[in-house]
């Protein structure tokens, strides 16, 4: 016989049930609110890296001001050959530069009346020691011959003064000088053996280890160059790259490490192919950013997010795919990330931006500069699970374009209310999406003729509102937007977009030798250094390479 509750009891009871339905309801709603907030801060972290730090605020503002790409030449760009220029020897002969190809050559413009020229020219024998030490390497000075403010004689007797025994030419009615473009004088232009501008200066060079600095560039590559200072002071022993650069490695070691900064190092290693490298970064990711088929987007300390980002999840399995092809041994490596973007990467095939392992949520949005088109295709032709989820992101991509005037492309669409929010456009990420578009040939014309424009102005800036107007305080150049403009005008074709990103982005690089942090771009006191800018920088000088 079942017993029977008095009255007392059962509202005891009646109290009982209420107490924890509400206290249910009370958590429910606080993992709710904590989780919402929890997606919005990884949002705002997720942006603030993206958008790069090479720059302080102010410091990038002063260099913006002081823009000395305006001096650059006009007609010769790094990582192309030079024009075909002549000039004459002393006695009269007209040299090509062809001449010289088959080794590292160093040509300065001067003229005995520039002051500067004169400050540079001081250590030209200091400048040929150096070069000595990096082999047989041709340095000619090209005298810029007007035969008014300059003549011969007046060149000659300078450097007999000087006692400068170099091979000296002369650019009889400024032939050369026009060819190139040339804006200044002293401009020194560093080639390497093909006859390929490397590095230039288009003003005087005042120290050995700047020189020395433009030199190493030259014979090795500035991707390499920079890639070193990346493994050697910004990657710990276990492979992971930090965010932020400091003299101390002990808190360069302190900073977070990325998944958005390993999948880049990763795919710049299959470019170099470079797989002790690979490995080395494939490693970290494994075996600390690994967990239950999720890849973290961030480690503080030995700390893992419980978060991933599916823009660097595509990026890992494309340079997985990549190596394969390559060296082999990675089919494992691939079925594994390929099962879990079909897990937690899709909802209602849909690809969302993230899932939260620790939460159980899927994101409720899509940034568009995660549709990395090129990856995606290839994961549907492998998987057929994931054939939906890429023909629906490549509709919400490609119909994301904002205007005809502003031809950018909103940030996120939200599958809350179906629609594209205008939040204002951090300008890394929109130039991802560009590039995405462009890898699978879907860039529109009036897209790249408005980056074009601007580079022609006063330069892409970091932000922008969905009219097109930079945003208050955000009006300063990022060396990871210049190297992904390098990007898409190297995978359209652009070359004259190509050498306008390039030159931009050497505006930001450390080419004093003497500094710990040579070949970094950041601010030459060496702040202001991220992983985001070098990986970025790094792959824009491979892709053009």
């Amino acid at each position: 016989m079942r017993p029977v509750l008095s009255q007392t009891n059962k509202e005891k009871t009646l109290i009982t049930i209420v107490f924890v339905l509400a206290v249910f309801t009370f958590i429910g709603v606080f993992s709710l609110v904590r989780y919402s907030r929890m997606e919005k801060e990884l949002l705002r972290q997720s942006r603030e890296n993206t958008e790069s730090g090479a720059l302080s605020e102010q410091g990038a503002e002063v260099a913006s001001l002081d823009d000395i790409t305006s001096i650059f030449p006009d007609n010769c760009n790094l990582n192309e050959p030079i024009p075909d220029i002549s000039f004459q020897n002393e006695a009269g002969e007209t040299v090509s530069i062809h001449d010289f190809v088959g080794n590292v050559t160093i040509i300065t413009f001067w003229a005995s009346w520039c002051p500067d020229c004169k400050e540079e020219l001081s250590l030209m024998n200091d400048f040929m020691d150096i070069a000595k030490e990096y082999g047989d390497i041709n340095y000619i000075l090209i005298n810029k011959l007007d035969n008014q403010k300059e003549t011969k004689d007046k060149a000659q007797q300078y450097l007999t003064q000087q006692k400068i025994l170099t091979g000296t030419y002369y650019d009889i009615g400024l032939n050369a000088y026009k060819k190139l473009g040339l804006h200044n004088i002293p401009t020194t232009l560093f080639l390497d053996k093909q006859g390929v501008l490397r590095a230039l200066s288009p003003r005087q060079i005042t120290e050995t280890s700047v020189f020395e600095g433009y030199l190493k560039d030259t014979m090795e590559g500035s991707q390499t160059v920079t890639c070193e200072f990346v493994t050697s002071s910004m990657m710990d022993e276990r492979g992971g790259v930090h965010t932020v650069y400091d003299t101390s490695k002990a808190k360069t070691n302190k900073s977070d490490i990325l998944s958005e900064t390993q999948g880049g190092m990763l795919e710049y290693a299959v470019l170099r192919n470079d797989r002790e490298l690979f490995e080395k970064v494939f490693h970290y990711i494994t075996s600390v950013m690994w967990s239950d088929g999720l890849t973290a987007w961030k480690v503080t300390g030995d700390d893992p997010s419980h978060v991933n980002s599916i823009l660097d999840d595509f990026r890992i399995v494309s340079s997985l795919m990549q190596a394969d092809s390559l060296w082999g041994g990675y089919a494992e490596a691939i079925h594994s990330y390929t099962n879990s973007l079909c897990k937690y990467g899709v909802r209602n095939e849909q690809y969302v931006d993230f899932y939260d392992s620790e939460y159980k949520q899927f994101a409720k949005r899509f940034t568009l500069c995660y549709g990395d088109l090129c990856t995606m295709s290839d994961l549907a032709i492998m998987d057929a699970r994931l054939k939906k989820p890429y023909e629906n992101a490549k509709k919400l991509v490609v119909e994301g374009k904002i205007s005809k005037k502003f031809p950018l492309y909103y940030s996120w669409y939200n599958y809350k209310t179906n629609a594209y929010e205008t939040d204002d456009l951090n300008t890394a990420e929109a130039m991802i999406t560009i590039l995405h578009l462009a890898e699978v040939g879907l860039l529109p014309t009036d897209t790249l003729d408005w980056l074009k424009e601007q580079m022609n102005k006063e330069g892409i800036k970091a932000r922008y509102t969905v009219e097109g107007n930079v945003v208050d305080g955000y009006n300063y150049d990022s060396t990871a937007v210049y190297a992904l403009v390098a990007m898409i005008a190297h995978t359209t074709g652009d070359r004259e977009l190509q050498g306008l990103a390039l030159r931009k982005m050497e505006k930001m690089r450390i080419v004093n030798k003497s500094y710990p942090y040579y070949g970094a771009f950041g601010m030459e006191d060496g702040s202001g250094i991220t992983s985001f800018d070098q990986v970025m920088a790094m792959l824009a000088y491979e892709y053009t390479n």
